[in-house]
């Protein structure tokens, strides 16, 4: 299934997910379950607080991520995630928007 293969090319890459509430977790993805949950691990969770756009992270760990609220999912593109530090992007270099549809298309 080419769908199956697509989705192994991201397992143990970086995947940057936000999600309904705009928080961001960043994190290594581990695998999916049937319902397209995200399982995360090694994750950070971020908030951006206030109007200046600060982040506010912890370490949250391993995470599992309903797909009904994820909002984007990006991976990383070239180069490596850089440390988080106030009002900074999440990476250095470009990402990957991930495509995904939220329903089936007709057949």
């Amino acid at each position: 299934d080419p769908a199956i293969a697509h989705l192994k090319h991201f397992t143990h890459r970086t995947l940057r997910i936000t999600v309904s509430d705009g928080r961001v977790f960043l994190g290594q993805f581990a695998g999916t379950d049937k319902p397209l949950n995200l399982l995360l691990v090694n994750t950070e969770e971020y908030r951006v607080q206030g109007d200046d756009g600060q982040y506010d992270g912890r370490f949250v760990g391993q995470v599992m991520i309903p797909w009904r609220i994820v909002t984007k999912a990006e991976a990383q593109g070239r180069g490596e995630p850089v440390a988080i530090a106030r009002g900074q992007p999440l990476y250095r270099e470009q990402l990957w928007t991930i495509p995904y549809q939220s329903t089936p298309p007709p057949s």
